[in-house]
This record gives C-alpha cells, sequence and structure tokens, in this order.
C-alpha cells in the first residue's frame, strides 16, 4: 500500500506541476496578454474565412464508445451542412482527458472546443483559458431564446458566461433490475446510507450478487451537502465532521461479507462504462450520473433501473440536485472562436444534432429541442428524461464551482478510500489525513 500512496502522490505532484501555468498568480498578465494575441489571430482568421479557405477547428471531449460514435456522427453532419468548416475530434477517459487538458493548458495550446465540467470551470476561467462566450450571446451567434436563464448562470462567472451546457444531469444509482427484484427488496425512495448497508445484505444473502459503495469525490460532497455544508469549505477550514461520517461508510461497507474486493474494483475501474462492475454481474448496482445510464445500459445488453443517489443517514437537507451534464467552451487561444461559437449554438439548437446524441451528454438544455426528441427516444432514453423531472422535484440548489486544487484533492481521495479497503487506514486516520492534506493543496493552488 505505501508504493500505492507513493504514486499517487507523486501522481499528484505532478498534476500540480502540470497546471503550474494554469495559476491564478499570473492571472491578470496572462490573461490580457492571451486576450490581446487571441484578438489579432481572430481578425486573421476572420480574414482567412473570408477569402473562402477552409476553418478548421479541433475538437475535444472525455466520454465513453457511445457518447465518441454518436459526437462523431453529429460533427460529420455540422461539416456536411458547413463546407466551409472542418472540425477535428479526439476524445479519451474522463481521468484521461484532464490530464491531458492540463499538459495542453500549460503549452497554450488548448482546443478550440473543449468539453469543460462544472467542477473545473472556475479552475479554467481563473486561469485565463476560456473565451468570454457572453459576446456571442448578446449578438446572437449563440441563440439562448429557447434556453433558460439559469442554464446560462450555470456557466457563468462574475456575470460572464465562459461555457455554455450541453445537457442537464443528476446523480443516480444504477441497479441490476432482475437481481433486485429475485431479492424482493424496494428501491422505490431514496435510500439512506444505512438502508443500502441492508438492503446490500439482503441481495447478497438471496442471489449471492455483491454491492458496492460510492468511493467517489460525488458521495463526499454529497455527505456534506447533507450535513448542511459544502465540502470544499470544510476541507479549507480543516473541519472533519462530513469526511468522517463518509470514510466511516466506507469502511463499513469494505469490511461487508457482501462488499466487492478492493483488487476486483482496481481491475474493474467504476470511472469507465465498458469496465464497471456492474456489467458481466459482478455487483448489482453502481453510481453514476443520469446521463450515463443510456452508455451502461447498452453495454450491459439487460435492463438495469435507476433510482435516487443514495442519502446520508439523518440528512439536515435534500442533498440531491440538478447538475449540468457538460459544457462546451472556447479556448482564449482559438484563432476561431467565431466560428466554434457557431458550432456551439448549432450543438444546443439543433434537433437534428440533438436525434443524434439523443441526451447522452443529459437532457436538453433548449426546451424546444427536448419536447422535439424525447417522444423518439428509446424506452432507455426516456427513463433518463423521467428521472431528471423526478430530481427536478426534490432537488436543492448545486453548490458553486470547484475550486482550483479539485482534482488533486480528487486523486487524495481515491488513495485514502483504497488505503481503507486495503486495511491500510482506519476511517477516523483517513479523515485526519485527508482533510490535512486537501487544506495545503487548496491554499497552495489559491496562491
Amino acid at each position: 500500500m505505501k508504493k500505492r500512496l507513493l504514486a499517487s502522490t507523486l501522481a499528484a505532484v505532478l498534476l500540480a506541476s502540470s497546471l503550474a501555468g494554469c495559476g491564478k498568480k499570473a492571472e491578470t498578465t496572462d490573461a490580457t496578454t492571451a486576450g490581446a494575441e487571441a484578438t489579432t489571430k481572430a481578425e486573421a482568421a476572420d480574414t482567412t474565412a473570408a477569402s473562402g479557405d477552409k476553418v478548421t477547428l479541433n475538437f475535444t471531449w472525455w466520454g465513453n464508445q457511445l457518447r465518441n460514435d454518436v459526437t462523431k456522427q453529429a460533427v460529420d453532419l455540422y461539416m456536411s451542412q458547413n463546407p466551409g468548416v472542418e472540425i477535428k475530434v479526439e476524445f479519451t477517459d474522463w481521468t484521461g482527458y484532464w490530464d491531458k487538458l492540463s499538459a495542453m493548458a500549460a503549452g497554450g495550446n488548448l482546443p478550440d472546443i473543449l468539453q469543460m465540467d462544472y467542477s473545473y470551470l472556475n479552475q479554467y476561467q481563473q486561469s485565463g483559458q476560456l473565451a468570454n462566450l457572453s459576446e456571442f450571446i448578446d449578438s446572437g451567434v449563440i441563440d439562448t431564446t429557447n434556453i433558460p436563464d439559469s442554464v446560462i448562470e450555470s456557466g457563468s462567472i462574475e456575470d460572464k458566461c465562459y461555457a455554455m451546457s450541453i445537457g442537464s444531469n443528476a446523480l443516480v444509482m444504477i441497479y441490476d433490475k432482475a437481481v433486485v427484484e429475485e431479492a424482493g427488496v424496494d428501491l422505490s425512495k431514496q435510500l439512506t446510507f444505512e438502508e443500502l448497508y441492508e438492503v446490500s445484505k439482503t441481495i447478497y444473502e438471496k442471489t449471492g450478487v455483491k454491492g458496492a459503495f460510492d468511493g467517489q469525490i460525488n458521495m463526499m460532497a454529497m455527505v456534506a451537502r447533507g450535513n448542511g455544508s459544502y465540502m470544499f469549505d470544510e476541507l479549507r477550514n480543516g473541519t472533519t465532521d462530513s469526511m468522517k461520517v463518509y470514510f466511516e461508510a466506507v469502511e463499513k461497507f469494505a469490511k461487508a461479507e457482501f462488499a466487492v474486493s478492493p483488487d476486483l474494483l482496481a481491475e474493474k475501474n467504476m470511472d469507465i462504462v465498458e469496465t464497471k462492475p456492474i456489467i458481466d454481474g459482478t455487483t448489482w448496482n453502481d453510481f453514476a450520473l443520469s446521463n450515463q445510464f443510456i452508455a451502461v445500459s447498452n453495454t450491459a445488453g439487460r435492463e438495469l433501473g435507476m433510482t435516487y443517489y443514495p442519502i446520508v443517514d439523518n440528512s439536515k437537507t435534500q442533498s440531491l440536485y440538478l447538475k449540468p451534464g457538460q459544457f462546451l467552451s472556447v479556448a482564449e487561444t482559438s484563432q476561431n472562436k467565431e466560428a466554434a461559437a457557431k458550432f456551439i449554438d448549432w450543438f444546443v439548437n439543433s434537433i437534428e444534432c440533438n436525434e443524434i446524441l439523443m441526451a447522452e451528454r443529459g437532457i436538453p438544455v433548449n426546451t424546444e429541442v427536448a419536447a422535439a426528441i424525447k417522444p423518439k427516444a428509446e424506452a432507455i432514453s426516456q427513463s433518463v428524461f423521467d428521472y431528471i423531472s423526478q430530481v427536478g422535484e426534490i432537488a436543492t440548489p448545486i453548490d458553486v464551482p470547484d475550486p482550483s486544487g479539485k482534482g488533486e484533492v480528487e486523486a487524495l481521495g481515491k488513495t485514502m478510500v483504497e488505503a481503507i479497503r486495503y486495511g491500510d487506514a482506519t476511517a477516523e486516520e483517513a479523515a485526519e489525513q485527508f482533510v490535512a492534506e486537501s487544506k495545503k493543496i487548496l491554499e497552495e493552488a489559491a496562491k
């Protein structure tokens, strides 16, 4: 375990180093310089476009195979409708994406169009890496007529929009319908941690299928929300209250007879759709975002269900919220910002485009588009529409975007969870170490 801890610590150091070029220290000067350079390049690009030459855009995203397939189909359609534009695409999985993006940002060569996550928005905006989309919204290049103001606000910082949401999501627990029915358990309501434990125990006793507990940062944040606080405020203040509750739950589930072994969890990466343990029936449950349900179901090849993400025992408030699924942003260094903005406009407002995407990234933010594609969606996709509607009835406001340093904190959290599951640390030890080290990471990132 010491080797694993050392490796994780080294990875965090390398990640921090790669992001050093994006730090706040150079925010004003770098952002101003980058903006001036980008304006000059954009003017040159506009001249090039006017002369009839093809505009080339680079577009990158993270995702599973389904997302990759449908996104490339959509891009091909756009290029066929806009022969003056060539879009070069690149994709990777979630973890690899952020490592690659941070290196590209440090080198000043971000793609023109990049998929952005709510938790990383502050980090990239504060380092001057993202173009202000408000000017394109104000000019009508990006049409927001049928997009709620709250959607625009979700990608805005200090009244300027830096990211356009392309779908609404919510955290969800996915389950194997046949296994749950065989065990005769009820998942119709939002389970508490204790209820999830008892349900998992019953399912294992009745069917022999093991269960899983979410060892990711989403669950940490949900515990803090259930306790009426914001996780990163607790970490900045060195408060261990919520983290002790979280790591105690990790420890309790890890010691249970029904728990999947840590070796198996390491082998079957829950971050990647194709390797999730629910896919081959190793577990009866999984934790994800609602838009992933389509890919998980298709990959599993059998009927799966969705239910509310579990909530901490004795919760002070409802922790579920509606989340911008992903955003599309334009790099500040792009030489073709307006062309990139036109593509984003098409991506969110075109019914043809979204008939291809079919809510894979979340429910479309354009209300008319959402209404148009729901009747055409398959049953699996329609269940996502229904789930988002249900969550919307109980959801509480989303937390503010995560601060710089979130990536290192997330990596550290995974290391602590692994230490508990292997028996190399107790819940109390993990909570104390995690909070202390996270506090240092956040303080350093804020400089």
